[in-house]
């Protein structure tokens, strides 16, 4: 297949068709094959670390550093995670046999599905592209990437560093808008792949059941940040808002909103409120990303109503909006009603447990619950009676940062889990295998029966 690097504007059907031969062919079961394009991939990003940098400071002004870790750096480490662990999870996992099959040998077997469509979101425009390739390449799949038409530079520099690194018939970045997604949708392919928002994930979920395919959503949700009056205030304070305002609050499993018990509201908001003046005072526009477009600004500008204290000024010429605590708002705001992704963070008070899930459960099952309290049965008692996708217990956003812990939401906030051994799982099936032997077999069951049955109800106890 290396003269298909050559071959330009293929159209989708076509592109489609070459991956499913080039999948046919056996060539991406092969595991030091994976193991060597994970190696190519790794060098090739390190290769082209300022250039991403660049593109995601021109996409989504983000400061640098931000990029580094949640981006560049995260992507490194998955891929080294995975060249490290890959030989392990690809080993058949035994299985017993009932003793009327003996002699025999089961197993199971991860089988990748074949060809997958992976569509990107704009907020972490190079992870949230690459996470869900390396998932699907390592388990042996072969890929077509829709980056968002949000993030074109973030989608040019995709587009060079997966072309140099792959074959277009096994992995290949495509671009565009609505009209392209709308395109790939019709396409058949064997796993759909979608992060983004609810109202899109329904409509690449319809295109799945179109094709009986499989389909994993990573939507978001309002993320319940909830502190008792038994947990630290400044550590509790501290990390929310290090998890709240990075990317400008555009991520899927920032902490939506605080729920903080009556009696802490005040000294928790102050200790924000001290928190915002002493990081982003001055109004440093540099140390916070932008607005992906004047649409969102507008929509997150609509939610701030009441008290309110801001670091600084919002310019919706540059599209900053400075980082903003709402620290008396209402259970019935405008904040509450809809999920904020962006630098607004209304604080809410309840009086007790059973004053606060019912609350909780008014709102749609989100991506992760963050629970800020000593009290275990406190803990335990929400994470009970709440759905979620994940939970964190005295921090913000840290279990979705371990490899070693499935990520993805329910219900209104997804399906499906990646990341490390969870994405070599979500792009395989379990294939059941069994070996018997051509010896005679002792249980076999044939005509003419007359007491069978009392037979194997002796032997079948």
């Amino acid at each position: 297949m290396a003269g298909d690097k050559h071959k330009a504007h293929l159209t989708i059907p076509e592109l489609h068709d070459s991956q499913r031969n080039f999948f046919a062919s056996g060539t991406t079961k092969s595991v030091a094959y994976r193991l060597e394009k994970f190696g190519k991939l790794e060098k090739t990003i390190r290769d082209s670390e300022r250039e991403i940098l660049k593109c995601l400071q021109t996409d989504l002004g983000k400061p640098e550093v931000e990029s580094y870790v949640s981006e560049v750096y995260f992507l490194l480490h998955e891929i080294r995670r995975t060249r490290k662990m890959l030989r392990r999870w690809v080993k058949p996992e035994k299985a017993r046999n009932p003793f009327y099959f003996l002699p025999a040998k089961s197993e199971i077997r991860r089988e990748p599905f074949g060809t997958v469509l992976a569509m990107a979101p704009w907020n972490y425009p190079f992870q949230l592209s690459l996470s869900p390739l390396i998932g699907a390449i390592a388990s042996g799949n072969t890929v077509i990437l829709k980056p968002s038409e949000k993030a074109p530079a973030t989608s040019t520099i995709l587009k060079q560093i997966v072309s140099e690194v792959f074959e277009p018939a096994h992995a290949t970045v495509v671009t565009g808008g609505p009209d392209v997604a709308s395109a790939l949708l019709e396409i058949p392919f064997d796993l759909f792949f979608f992060t983004g928002g609810e109202k899109v994930g329904r409509v690449v979920a319809a295109a799945a059941a179109k094709h009986l395919s499989p389909v994993v959503l990573e939507l978001g949700g309002k993320s319940p940040c909830i502190v008792d009056r038994t947990a630290d205030i400044d550590i509790s304070a501290e990390r929310i808002v290090s998890g709240k305002f990075l990317n400008a609050g555009q991520t899927c499993m920032a902490p939506d909103f605080v729920a903080a018990e009556e009696s802490i509201r005040k000294p928790l908001s102050d200790k924000i409120r001290q928190l915002l003046e002493e990081r982003y005072g001055n109004n440093r526009e540099e140390d916070i990303a932008r607005m992906i477009d004047p649409g969102r600004f507008d929509e997150i500008m609509k939610v701030v109503v009441g008290p309110v204290y801001e670091t600084g000024g919002n310019n919706r010429k540059s599209l900053k909006i400075s980082p903003k605590l709402l620290p008396r708002a209402k259970w019935t705001d405008a904040s509450m009603n809809q999920e904020i992704f962006g630098p607004v963070l209304p604080v809410v008070s309840f009086h007790d447990i059973d004053d606060l899930l019912k609350q909780l459960r008014a709102l749609p099952p989100p991506l992760a619950l963050y629970i800020f309290s000593r009290n275990s049965k406190f803990r335990e008692s929400i994470a009970q009676s709440m759905p979620s996708g994940s939970i964190c217990y005295n921090d913000v956003i840290k279990q979705a940062t371990n490899f070693d812990l499935p990520f993805g939401g329910v219900g209104a906030s997804g399906m499906g889990r990646y990341r490390g051994k969870a994405g070599f799982e979500t792009f395989t099936y379990s294939r059941s295998v069994t070996k018997r032997y051509f010896w005679k077999d002792p249980f076999t069951l044939e005509p003419p029966y007359e007491n069978a049955l009392e037979r194997l109800r002796k032997i079948l106890k």
